[in-house]
């Protein structure tokens, strides 16, 4: 749980603080690094991963939406068929969602395929 947390905080402070900057398949790998380094398992770090870069594009994409009060959202709306413009919000949320839940889960079996093994023989102690 506290894994999951950690990863949850940071992923997102990284997000929202570099995000702005770089691209999001740099994105991808910064949570791919922190999964890696933070070591939870699967689960965990795939909606940790989801949940961070899921939220923060959603809330992004709200944020600027509302505040350059623009008629894009809506033109790109009717131009997808959607009746509100309102669910490109959640489209990008979804989408970034799965970007980071995959990033997530691939740093946790990037740490375990790299993981030392010990070799647990029959002559072991």
């Amino acid at each position: 749980m506290i894994r999951f947390i950690a990863l949850l905080v940071f992923s997102s402070l990284f997000i929202l603080i570099l995000g702005p900057f770089f691209s999001y398949p740099i994105m991808m790998v910064g949570v791919i690094l922190l999964s890696y380094l933070i070591g939870g398992n699967g689960t965990s770090s795939f909606l940790a991963g989801g949940f961070s870069f899921g939220l923060i594009w959603f809330f992004q994409a709200v944020y600027i939406s509302l505040s350059s009060n623009s008629t894009l959202p809506t033109k790109m709306a009717e131009l997808m068929g959607l009746a509100d413009s309102n669910l490109l919000w959640i489209a990008t949320g979804v989408i970034g969602f799965i970007l980071g839940s995959f990033s997530g889960l691939t740093g946790s079996l990037l740490r375990n395929i790299l993981r030392r093994k010990r070799d647990e023989g029959v002559y072991r102690l």
